[in-house]
Parts: structure tokens; sequence; C-alpha cells
């Protein structure tokens, strides 16, 4: 169009679409939703202003839930004035158990379920002798509406006839008219004979508006926690813990942030065995997970004699021998770099054949030096832990003020936070009491 236009006062809300008019607007100024940013082009990040809003806590989920998803749900399905009952331990299990993610789309398409279901098994209990078919909507649906609109077409059909006899009659009629008549009629199209229909027909529908039926007094319908299983199928994620017993030497737990804004616990496993000193990585590791794992062994390498693995400062570690990392859950991808720590402290685990207490969680990336540097995505790594029962958790000590500040208590409640800077510390939090703990005060500087 060559028309100049002045875009520098307009926003342009975009949530992701691929399209090439969004990815000229997206150049101007962009307000988009994602769950990673490592996913948006670096020179598009630098165009756009960051705001991190963290998703719902279980608390604000079963809340919302009650206050919103449940009542929407009931009366869309006809139940607003039955006697339907949702538990608040039912909503919580469908937090825990089918619906993690950070927001409650998927709670609200659960709990509509639940309300579906729920008047299937009164209409399939009571049966058509109590919810029988109103005779108003059978007769309009069986012969008004077909009858009308048959009759109206023919209706229509002979007017129509009539118009076009009337049409060609005219000429004949015209011709012994006056010049300003002949003109007129001239002007005049056979359309605009045609009635129209918005003004002289009217408009039938074969469908009307039905309202709920009145659902007797003598139904309840309880969803409990026993119960909901038939509704919704069984659980998605089965448990939280992987280990029903304490795991064995080269077991830490860490803890991650999903592509779909949801924490998780994620168990590290680590073993050795003969080979050349390689380092094979499973579970689906991104570039950034493999090169933490890389770290991890290097400081591990280079501090084997402070850690007891040695017996002399001269001796080689791990010419002979090659290490497995495995992250259980192969089809979820994991990418990160908050995994330093629990890769470290598994493979310390695994070299001084020494278990963690499976109750510690961890989180942090880790240098070269064996420095504990913060991550991000702490609120919902949390409430992973405390929904696995967690006792412990050790953070990087730069993470405390977005702990204390943006963390609500209720996730916080029965977890004990150790704020740490270095390798060492997260090794004496995670090894305490053990005898090899007591020979690292002197050795590790």
């Amino acid at each position: 169009m060559d028309v100049p236009v002045d875009l520098s006062r307009v926003l342009f809300v975009c949530t992701g679409a691929n399209h090439p008019m969004f990815n000229f607007i997206r150049l101007l100024y962009h307000f988009r939703t994602a769950n990673n940013l490592e996913t948006i082009p670096a020179p598009l990040l630098d165009r756009m202003e960051v705001l991190e809003v963290s998703g719902y806590v279980s608390e604000e989920k079963a809340v919302i839930a009650e206050r919103y998803l449940a009542p929407q749900a009931r009366e869309a399905s006809g139940l607003g004035a039955a006697n339907v009952v949702l538990d608040r331990e039912a909503v919580d299990i469908l937090i825990k158990y089918y619906c993690r993610e950070s927001g409650v789309r998927n709670l609200k398409k659960h709990i509509e379920k639940i309300y579906r279901k729920a008047a299937l098994k009164v209409v399939q209990d009571l049966g058509e002798d109590i919810f029988p078919e109103p005779q108003a909507a059978v007769n309009a649906a069986a012969a008004d509406p077909i009858m009308t609109e048959s009759t109206t077409d023919e209706e229509k059909s002979t007017t129509s006839s009539e118009a076009e006899t009337t049409n060609s009659e005219s000429p004949s009629s015209s011709t012994s008219s006056s010049p300003e008549s002949t003109s007129s009629t001239s002007l005049t199209s056979p359309a605009d004979t045609t009635p129209n229909p918005s003004e002289d027909d009217p408009k039938f529908t074969t469908t009307q508006q039905r309202k709920p039926l009145p659902i007797p007094g003598t139904v309840h319908i309880r969803i409990s926690p026993e119960t909901l299983k038939d509704y919704v199928g069984p659980p998605v994620y089965q448990k939280d813990r992987m280990y029903v017993r304490p795991p064995p030497p080269g077991v830490s737990t860490g803890l991650g942030y999903l592509g779909n804004g949801s924490g998780a616990v994620m168990p590290i496993e680590a073993m050795s065995m003969p080979g050349k000193g390689g380092l094979q990585l499973t579970g689906k590791l991104g570039e950034v997970i493999r090169e933490s794992a890389q770290i991890a062994l290097s400081w591990v390498k280079g501090h084997a004699f402070d850690l007891g693995i040695t017996t002399s400062a001269g001796d080689t570690f791990l010419n002979e021998c090659d290490v497995h990392v495995h992250m259980p859950e192969g089809s979820i991808g994991k990418e990160g770099p908050s995994a330093g720590t629990a890769i470290l402290s598994a493979f310390v685990s695994l070299f001084t054949k020494t278990p963690v207490n499976p109750d510690i969680a961890m989180t942090g990336e880790i240098s070269l030096v064996g420095q504990v540097l913060p991550v991000g995505g702490l609120k919902e790594k949390i409430l992973a832990a405390h929904r696995a029962g967690m006792k412990t958790i050790i953070a990087p000590a730069a993470n405390r003020a977005d702990i204390e500040e943006n963390v609500p208590e209720s996730v916080k409640e029965g977890i004990r936070f150790v704020y740490v800077e270095s390798v060492k510390e997260v090794l004496e939090e995670v090894f305490r009491g053990e005898p090899v703990a007591e020979r690292w005060k002197e050795t590790l500087s």
C-alpha cells in the first residue's frame, strides 16, 4: 500500500503463532507466553520485556476448582440443582496424581469429565420414566417445523411464478404507457419484484433452547478419593518416589523444571564398570545437562585423593573403568544446569561406596572449581519436593531471597532448607554423620 504507519505506540500481543505477519510483528514489540526462555531466539528476546509469572501451587488450584471450575462444570452438565458433591480430598488427588501442570486447564477438563459422567450415571440409574422427553419438544421436532417449512416453500414457489407472469406481461402493457413509465419500468430488474425474506417470510427453527430436567431430591452422588477412579480412570502419575527402599550407593535425588511449567523430583543413577575411562549418559538428556555431568566428573577426578577415593595424590583414577549416568523416565526430555550438585553427589556416593539419604533433594549449578551457582524454577521444584515428602532441600545461597519471598509457607512446611555456596558444603550436608565426611573436614578446602 506504500502508506507510512507509526507503530511506536502500538502493543502487539502474540502467543507463539508461526505466521509471517507475526514474525514481522515480533521484531517490533512482542508479548508472548513461554515456559522456557531458551526456546526464544536471542535477538527476539533482546527486544522483549520478560515478566516471569510462576504457576499455581496445589492450594491455589484447589481454591480455583472449588470456587469456579466445579460450579461451572456442574451447571454445564445440568446438575446445578442436584445433590452432587466433589470432595476436597478428591480434588487434591486430581491435582497430585492427574494434573501436575502449572495451570488449571487440564484440571478443568477432568472436573468437567467427572460431572458429565455423574449426569450420565443419574440418567442410567433412574431411566426414562423419571426423565421423559418433553412432549412439546417431541412434537416440534417431529412435525411442525418440517410441515411449516414445506408449506412456506410452496407459497414461495407460487409467489415467484406469479411474479414471473406479471413481468412477462409488463412489456405489452408498457407499450401504450408514457415515456416516463417506460423508463421507470426498464430500470426495475426481476430480482426487485421478489419478496424480501427478512421482511415477509417468518423465521423457523427446528431446535429450541432446552432447560435441565428436574432431578429428584433422592439423588445423591458423592465423588470421593475411593470412587474418583471410576470417573477419570487410573492415575497418570503413579508415585512421587521411585525407590521404596533406600537406594544403593551411586543414587541421588535432584529437582528439575519440566517444559510444561511444573517441577519434578528426578533421581540420578551412576554406575561404574570395566572400561577405558569413558562417560555414558542416558535418559534423553540435553546438551547443558551433559556438560554438567562432565564438570562433575572432572571435579571428582581432580579431588579423588581429598575425597578418599585414591590412596595417594599421584594415583590414576578412572583409567580402567567407565561410568554410566542414567536419569529415569527416558521419554521425558531433561535439560538445564540445575542437576549439577545432584550428579556430583551421585559420583562421590558411587566411588566412596556411601549411600545418600533418600530424604535429601538438591538443585544447583556447579562450576569447574566447585562453586554452586543459582538456578530458576525454585517454586515449582520445591512444590515437587513437598509432594514427594522430602525433608531437606539443598539450594544455592544466591536463591535464598527468592525462596523466602516467592515460595508460599504452605509449600515450605516440613522442609529444612540448606543454602550452600560451594561443593564442599553440599557434600558435608549430604554425607553428614558418615565416616568419609570426617576425613573431608581436613582434606577438602
